[in-house]
């Protein structure tokens, strides 16, 4: 992202749409991982918790549950 910043003074207008279009993207597609890395215990591609229960956090469940 910082070597887009140096393409603020170019006067062509192709490049300045390349510009716009690259920080568009990279916005976008930051905004897609967020949306798709929010919750992965749920969807059609998910982590199930199974083995944070049985290991890692199994102190916190009750016995039978």
């Amino acid at each position: 992202m910082v070597p887009l910043t140096f393409l603020f003074g170019l006067r062509s207008l192709k490049m300045q749409l390349l510009f716009v279009s690259a920080v568009a993207g990279l916005i976008g597609f930051s905004l897609l991982l967020v949306v798709a890395l929010d919750r992965p215990f749920a969807g059609d591609l998910s982590v199930s918790p199974a083995p944070y229960k049985e290991a890692a956090l199994a102190q916190f469940w009750a016995a039978g549950q």
